[in-house]
């Protein structure tokens, strides 16, 4: 019985996750398309822009600056599919 809720919380973080990886690349996406200033815009960008803050510091150090792409989104989703990756064989290793 234990198991299944924490089972089931684990679940439920890993859609969050998607959620918020879906909103990564639907930010990303929307700012080749619309002005920053453009209200969708920036309510996902409040959403997202503190997760994705850190990455863009390590883009940094690529010297990525000189590049007219932002590779931040990218890797913020890349660390958020592995960690979705390692819950969800958490999730199985505790359902079984």
């Amino acid at each position: 019985m234990g198991n299944q809720i924490l089972a089931s919380i684990i679940q439920g973080i890993i859609w969050f996750l998607n959620i918020f990886n879906w909103l990564i690349v639907i930010n990303a996406l929307l700012s080749w398309i619309m002005p920053s200033t453009h209200p969708i815009r920036i309510f996902i960008g409040r959403i997202v822009e503190p997760f994705i803050a850190p990455f863009r510091g390590l883009t940094k150090g690529f010297g990525s600056s000189t590049l007219p792409v932002d590779f931040s989104p990218l890797f913020a989703y890349i660390f958020l599919r592995i960690i979705i990756m390692l819950l969800d064989r958490l999730r199985y290793m505790i359902m079984f």
